[in-house]
């Protein structure tokens, strides 16, 4: 058993060195904070939701209103419950040479791996518990649009990882916590609010 930890806890640690230094350059430097911050979307978002709010009948109004108990539902557990029980460090940390990006800026952390750079934790990812939550609430229900949710999933995602500030498990737990909390929300609200519609 703890053979099959270790083994994981190094494909883990290869794979966000991957993904962190092997694939970089300046167009992914500039493309994977955008993908990433909240603050540049959220407008956006906002805009859309609207617009589908105002134009949908009583059952895409009903899906709409409820996608935010869904965001909640992720948002907390996974920072205020998952986060402070695990305790899981930042992989720009603990791991030497990590190309990161904050405040704006991009840069590598120091050789030794001693240097804490973020103090929040990092198991699971909030980013993709709360995207892949609103991808498969929204696939649930309008499953044709179900390739761009996914899509957006995965590159905000990957972005969490490219930036030094998740390993591939925080993300990939990330995802699947969403996705249960989404059906969680989804099913229920299908079969006993809409069952007519």
């Amino acid at each position: 058993m703890n053979g099959e930890v270790s083994g994981f806890l190094q494909w883990d640690r290869s794979t966000f060195e991957a993904l962190n230094q092997w694939f970089s350059g300046s167009f992914f430097d500039a493309l994977m904070p955008l993908l990433s911050d909240f603050y540049i979307w959220a407008i956006p978002v906002a805009i859309v939701w609207l617009w589908f709010f105002v134009r949908a009948d009583r059952r895409g109004r009903i899906i709409a209103l409820c996608a935010f108990l869904v965001i909640a539902a992720t948002d907390q557990l996974a920072a205020s419950v998952i986060k402070p029980y695990v305790q899981r460090q930042r992989p720009c940390n603990v791991i030497p040479a990590t190309r990161l990006y904050l405040d704006g800026n991009w840069q590598t952390t120091d050789k030794f791996g001693l240097t804490t750079y973020k103090t929040s934790y990092s198991f699971p990812s909030n980013h993709a518990a709360n995207i892949a939550g609103q991808a498969m609430y929204w696939s649930y229900f309008y499953p044709h649009l179900t390739p761009v949710f996914m899509f957006a999933a995965a590159v905000v995602g990957w972005s969490r990882i490219y930036m030094g500030l998740h390993y591939p498990s925080d993300v990939l737990v990330g995802y699947l916590l969403g996705a249960i909390i989404a059906l969680i929300f989804a099913y229920p609200l299908r079969v006993w609010v809409l069952p007519d519609e």
